[in-house]
């Protein structure tokens, strides 16, 4: 029986703050599907991000967390990506790793971008690309 895949793409500018919480997805009512299955994702910066390596560098991290209707965390679906360790290269794809404790998203919850700042960075215009694929159901 096949499931019904699709992709969620979600642009993300220099937020212009530090430690957000930002909404990318919202699963959709019992009504309308219900519950979906986060499967992988990713995310691309548009540029390099200089001086983004080593102790000092100005960079930022980004993971995924699964929060509850009302909208309070509900599990960290994946690892950070970013930070001092690793560059943000151009049209480098980083893929996170999913926890399967936490990738099922229920009816009404949401994914969010956990995004912090390493010295101010951010990412260089126009932004990075994070992509999510999901299958509705579990």
């Amino acid at each position: 029986m096949a499931q019904d895949f699709f992709s969620v793409s979600y642009l993300l500018p220099d937020p212009g703050a530090d430690d957000l919480q930002i909404k990318v997805f919202k699963a959709p009512s019992d009504v309308n599907g219900g519950g979906v299955t986060l499967l992988d994702a990713d995310i691309v910066c548009s540029s390099t991000a200089t001086h983004s390596l080593g102790v000092g560098g100005t960079t930022f991290t980004v993971a995924l967390h699964r929060f509850s209707t009302a909208y309070a965390v509900n599990g960290t679906i994946t690892d950070a990506l970013g930070g001092t360790d690793v560059g943000w290269g151009a049209e480098v794809p980083q893929q996170f790793t999913v926890d399967s404790s936490y990738n099922f998203i229920d009816a009404g919850e949401y994914v969010v971008l956990d995004y912090q700042e390493i010295n101010a960075g951010n990412p260089p215009a126009p932004g990075a690309q994070l992509t999510m694929n999901f299958v509705r159901g579990k």
